[in-house]
């Protein structure tokens, strides 16, 4: 299984801002599957990149035997273009949780509630494949992600494209 994801936000910082996330998932061959889209107020693009992998990670991610010995075949391959998030999951939230979660300037982290969420899956032994995929940058399925962020596409409209 192959899940593009992204997050989108309008007004990113400010009191009245919206966005969303979307999440395009596809088989081993890059067919299209099925679609997901969420949209709320009073967020950051930050906060929505990660709500697009959270829900891959809790809706498709693997339960692994051993999670210590590394990916087995069967987990999803997770792309996103925000480099903050590759980074967070993939690094940093190991290094934040072993000092406290402090960064290493003696700060918490942003967003730090939904980073402990993915951890606390992680160490269950759930797992997906985190890759970074260059944004905006003509990569179908990421651009079809970021359409269902921004909401210029429904997973809805997708559907009747792809599935018929």
């Amino acid at each position: 299984m192959i899940i593009y994801t992204d997050g989108s936000c309008r007004g990113n910082g400010k009191t009245n801002s919206s966005g969303g996330y979307g999440v395009v998932i596809l088989d081993d061959n890059e067919n299209y599957l099925t679609s997901y889209s969420h949209s709320e107020l009073t967020t950051t693009n930050n906060i929505q990149e990660i709500k697009a992998i959270l829900y891959t990670f809790l809706n498709f991610g693997k339960l692994t035997d051993n999670a210590k010995q590394g990916f087995d075949l069967d987990i999803p391959v997770v792309y996103s273009d925000s480099a903050y998030c590759v980074n967070t999951f993939n690094t940093w939230m190991f290094n934040w949780e072993r000092n406290g979660w402090l960064k290493s300037d003696k700060k918490p982290p942003e967003n730090l509630e939904l980073i402990k969420s993915y951890y606390d899956w992680w160490k269950k032994g759930y797992r997906i494949e985190l890759r970074k995929v260059k944004g905006h940058n003509g990569n179908k399925w990421n651009e079809i992600a970021d359409q269902l962020a921004t909401g210029a596409i429904t997973p809805e409209e997708l559907d009747a494209k792809y599935l018929g």
